[in-house]
């Protein structure tokens, strides 16, 4: 287990994924590519059956970026894709987003403009973007806010008596 307990996992050419954790307790002998999560082993399979279908040209998985010289700061991004137009765009699986991570996004970005980086993150057993994941937070966010602030407008108009009773106030109008 990883700090943020995520599973490593080894996914085999024909696609297929072991957790690590197996591997070694059954003593198998599995040869294929270590994944630090299992989100990440997923979406090298899905990789695998876009390349298979030709939805993509090729990827890379683990490329690492200079980001800066002195003192030498990397980022090593969980995939490189290239697509059947010949553009490539770098994705990147996250299960949590950390301060070192958007330090590093953020010099990703100065430092390579022109090469589109996508933050991915699984939800309801999909890919989607951390930036949708976010919005729709926000939104939920603001709606629980706004219903809140509408029970204790009710709950201002509510008098309650020594017995329990409710009576409503006269509002003004």
């Amino acid at each position: 287990m990883s700090k943020y307990n995520a599973k490593k996992v080894i996914v085999t050419p024909d696609g297929t994924l072991f957790e690590e954790q197996l591997v070694k307790k059954y003593n198998l002998d599995v040869t294929g590519i270590r994944f630090d999560s299992k989100m990440e082993g997923e979406y090298y399979q899905k990789l695998l059956l876009m390349k298979k279908f030709r939805e993509i040209k090729d990827f890379s998985c683990q490329p690492k970026f200079v980001l800066q010289e002195n003192p030498k700061i990397t980022y090593i991004a969980d995939f490189l894709v290239t697509d059947l137009d010949g553009s490539q765009r770098v994705i990147d699986i996250k299960g949590v987003e950390t301060s070192t991570f958007r330090v590093k996004l953020k010099l990703f970005r100065v430092k390579y403009p022109t090469l589109p980086i996508e933050i991915l993150v699984k939800r309801r057993g999909e890919f989607v973007p951390l930036q949708q994941v976010k919005k729709e937070k926000a939104a939920r966010k603001r709606a629980t806010k706004n219903l809140l602030k509408q029970a204790e407008r009710k709950m201002k108009n509510v008098c309650y008596h020594q017995n329990g009773s409710e009576i409503y106030r006269n509002q003004k109008r």
